[in-house]
């Protein structure tokens, strides 16, 4: 007796060129008999791209795998929309250059309460002055921001001493985001850490594989997945990974950097960087299982080429797995 052909597939890298860039495919029945015998399969996210797959190439692994792919839990991969703030203004900069800004809103908290009701269950905030300076120039701007919210609220920028920190946290941010201070003073970290069990991330923000710091205008000689490594069992809450190169250019996440910051460590890793379209969103997922559980968007969701509620839906937790190509149907079934 032949066993029954499981409904749902999922094609793996070596057949995805046949198969249009689509990962996900229903069955739709066989036909033929003996040697000739195929499965007519269909992609979820494009109902109008059929194959007719010969079972012996169905069932070889290294081209397919049956049902759906799992991801470790929590299945939902989170959304957090950015506020970067300079000098009280919600801007963005391009690639890290301070002499490249584009203000989106002179109104960070409005900005911010829009980001809640549009579903984000965490707000992303940075202090570009205090990266730069390490002066609270925005301190005003953040106590607004959270007190006006209901969501927990994450803060990187300039934060350098166990004083600082211990002052935002206390101001009513969930995390603060340590950057220059995590290379500079690790065990300072690891102090925070301990007393704020949760509560410290840190902010690893790489060029060429190198970390940078002060606000991305200094480059140590520091491999950025040896830092991760350093935290190792530290207590941090999680990593944020930043590709300078990519960041503010709508270009697209640096999969292959967030892959190695991933496996350099067990710590949680939440990517930034280079999300333009929801498709960039979706294609983290194919590294969602090694432990990158969040993204942070910022200029397309100012441009709009990323809707919030959208891309929640997309990666929440009844949502399709990946999808490689930008889909021509919809993005849920």
């Amino acid at each position: 007796m032949t066993a029954k052909l499981p409904l749902r597939w999922t094609a793996q890298s070596a057949s995805l060129g046949r198969c249009g860039g689509y990962r996900h495919f229903q069955l739709l029945g066989e036909q033929g008999k003996g040697a000739e015998r195929a499965a007519r399969l269909e992609a979820v996210l494009n109902r109008n791209h059929r194959l007719l797959v010969p079972l012996r190439e169905l069932r070889d692994r290294g081209l397919w795998q049956p049902g759906w792919q799992s991801l470790r839990r929590p299945a939902a991969m989170q959304i957090i929309p950015a506020i970067d703030l300079l000098d009280g203004h919600c801007v963005r900069l391009h690639q890290g250059d301070y002499d490249q800004v584009t203000r989106f809103s002179d109104d960070p908290v409005a900005q911010a309460l829009a980001w809640q009701a549009q579903g984000a269950e965490r707000l992303h905030l940075v202090d570009l002055d205090g990266a730069r300076s390490g002066q609270p120039i925005n301190d005003q701007a953040v106590k607004a921001i959270t007190a006006a919210l209901s969501i927990p609220v994450q803060l990187g920028g300039g934060v350098r001493s166990a004083e600082r920190a211990e002052e935002l946290l206390a101001c009513g941010l969930d995390r603060v985001i340590l950057g220059t201070v995590a290379i500079e003073q690790p065990q300072l970290v690891a102090e925070l850490a301990g007393r704020h069990p949760g509560r410290v991330v840190v902010g690893i923000d790489a060029k060429d594989g190198l970390v940078a710091t002060r606000g991305w205008l200094e480059t140590s000689a520091v491999r950025a997945t040896d830092l991760a490594r350093r935290f190792e069992g530290s207590g941090v809450a999680a990593i944020v990974s930043t590709d300078i190169a990519t960041d503010g250019t709508l270009a697209g996440p640096n999969l292959e950097a967030l892959r190695a910051m991933a496996e350099a460590s067990s710590i949680p890793v939440i990517a930034s960087g280079g999300i333009g379209c929801l498709e960039h969103i979706l294609s983290l997922l194919s590294i969602a299982p090694l432990g990158v559980e969040g993204v942070i968007v910022g200029r397309a969701l100012y441009d709009g080429t990323v809707d919030l509620a959208e891309a929640i839906a997309a990666v929440g937790p009844e949502r399709l797995q990946d999808a490689l190509t930008s889909p021509n149907g919809p993005i849920t079934v």
